[in-house]
């Protein structure tokens, strides 16, 4: 009995080492996943602040870009997007956030927020566009104003059909319009 009780001390203390071994082994599997996530995590956090960095930087070089453009060229480009039918990817891409717009005489509209509300408005009142482009485009690069006149052939949603013509005169302030005032017949 002593031999087979010593073998059951001796298999107890063998489970009980390889169990408090195993623990042991787990506790530091556990630590060093610990550590390796807040590695990861801390580099992660880094990679996100330096692609942030880039990404406006790049935004930057591509406003500056932008800006050493002449007006003329960006209003013939943002011409060219209201005539490709996305006239209001034109209008925040190339309005400034504090834009003053104003129909002939009428008040004026303050602010992107509500240009945007009237451009979306107009544009909902249209049933079918027939045709439309520019006719002149012209600038003062010293002033960096342009002024373009153009045309369309709508056909409204109560039905009617009209040829539009307007000039605008746009006032730009670095690689946006800050004030447009339009010129049309209202007749």
């Amino acid at each position: 009995m002593s031999d087979s009780g010593n073998k059951d001390f001796s298999s107890r203390d063998f489970v009980k080492k390889m169990a408090d071994s195993a623990k042991g082994l787990a506790e530091t599997i556990a630590d060093r996943a610990e550590d390796a996530l807040e590695v990861l995590s801390d580099k992660a956090e880094d990679a996100f602040e330096v692609a942030k960095e880039r990404g406006t930087e790049l935004r930057h070089r591509a406003q500056a870009s932008l800006r050493e453009t002449p007006v003329l060229d960006r209003a013939k480009a943002m011409y060219a997007l209201v005539g490709d039918g996305k006239m209001m990817e034109a209008f925040e891409l190339y309005y400034h956030d504090d834009v003053v717009m104003q129909e002939n005489g009428h008040e004026p509209r303050r602010g992107k927020d509500a240009s945007r509300e009237y451009e979306q408005k107009w544009l909902a009142s249209i049933k079918e566009m027939h045709g439309g482009g520019v006719t002149a485009i012209t600038s003062n690069e010293a002033d960096q104003i342009t002024m373009v006149e153009a045309w369309a052939d709508i056909t409204f949603a109560d039905g009617t059909r009209r040829k539009l013509e307007e000039v605008a005169v746009q006032h730009w302030e670095g690689d946006r319009i800050i004030r447009e005032r339009f010129y049309y017949s209202e007749a």
